[in-house]
């Protein structure tokens, strides 16, 4: 930019000294030459602009669950500021199962069994109106959260009592996952909270959405997966030691417990499925294995603390 100043200086210059003197087809030359070379330059500047954008959109999508969680906390605090809202902050933790493509759907022992735990953090907004209205019903929360569930086969395919291959290589097969979350989610109660009183016993339902930015991998006691020995044609061309990002969307039920004026405790459960069936780091070919009908699910069950802000 500076360059071009320098430059268009420069062209000031022969301008004054030198187009007095000259006729008026030298004068149009001379203007359809400026124009030209200022078309160029807007040309190349337009690229660089277009070119720094585009790296800097590509940085922002590779930050997107901290530049999301950013903006939206700076959304909702500044709607607070100008209404009247209760905000409160919290966490909580509790185990997880996980079900997956690992071990027999159904099965009371793999059900339990393929279990982790989480951890979340979340900020609360709700409405405050003199007149009671239906929306006081209502709170918002956002949260964020990490997941993390060790996999296993369990089921009638493993029985100690088969000794096939396909057995040994189902019994072999181990699998980790984990999540870091950001999400929302809407909680109704039907009798209204009261966020200033204690002793009181509140039940709610929700609904809700995250992203999910998940890690996985897929091993075997026998080996590297991916050979014969090893791996179950089920799951030959099914497995990835992979990361990616998948949506989710969750409903659930709860309660808290107003402990005093700022304190409260809190119990959440929750399912969650998600919307890849990778999140597990196994996907066979549900058109082969119709057994595979659907993507990854959660439960949780969740104990945490309630802060109120004002």
């Amino acid at each position: 930019m500076i360059y071009l100043f320098y430059t268009k200086n420069v062209i000031k210059v022969t301008l004054i000294n030198h187009i007095t003197p000259i006729d008026r087809y030298n004068q149009i030359v001379i203007a359809f030459y400026l124009i030209y070379y200022i078309l160029v330059n807007l040309r190349f500047c337009f690229f660089i602009f277009v070119t720094n954008l585009v790296e800097y959109v590509k940085y922002i999508m590779s930050k997107s669950l901290l530049f999301s969680l950013i903006t939206i906390l700076c959304f909702l605090e500044s709607r607070a500021q100008y209404g009247r809202f209760y905000k409160e902050i919290g966490i909580m933790a509790g185990p997880v199962l996980f079900q997956s493509d690992y071990g027999e759907r159904g099965d009371f022992e793999n059900i339990i069994k393929n279990s982790g735990f989480s951890v979340n953090g979340f900020y609360y907004l709700s409405f405050i109106h003199n007149k009671k209205p239906l929306k006081e019903n209502f709170k918002l929360r956002l949260d964020v959260g990490f997941m993390k569930s060790e996999l296993q086969h369990y089921g009638k395919y493993v029985d100690p009592k088969k000794s096939s291959l396909f057995a040994d290589q189902l019994r072999g097969m181990r699998g980790t996952t984990q999540t870091a979350s950001l999400g929302f989610q809407i909680e109704f109660y039907p009798w209204k909270p009261d966020d200033y009183g204690s002793g009181y016993f509140t039940p709610y339902v929700s609904l809700g959405s995250q992203l999910n930015s998940y890690s996985s991998t897929a091993s075997s006691t026998l080996g590297p997966l991916g050979s014969a020995l090893t791996t179950p044609d089920k799951y030959m061309n099914g497995f990835r030691n992979d990361s990616g990002i998948a949506g989710s969307y969750s409903v659930g039920f709860g309660a808290r417990y107003k402990l005093a004026l700022y304190h409260a405790l809190l119990i959440d459960f929750r399912y969650q499925q998600y919307f890849s069936d990778w999140v597990d780091g196994l996907n066979p070919d549900g058109k082969i294995y119709t057994e595979n009908k659907s993507n990854d699910t959660m439960v949780s069950l969740s104990f945490g603390y309630v802060y109120y802000l004002n």
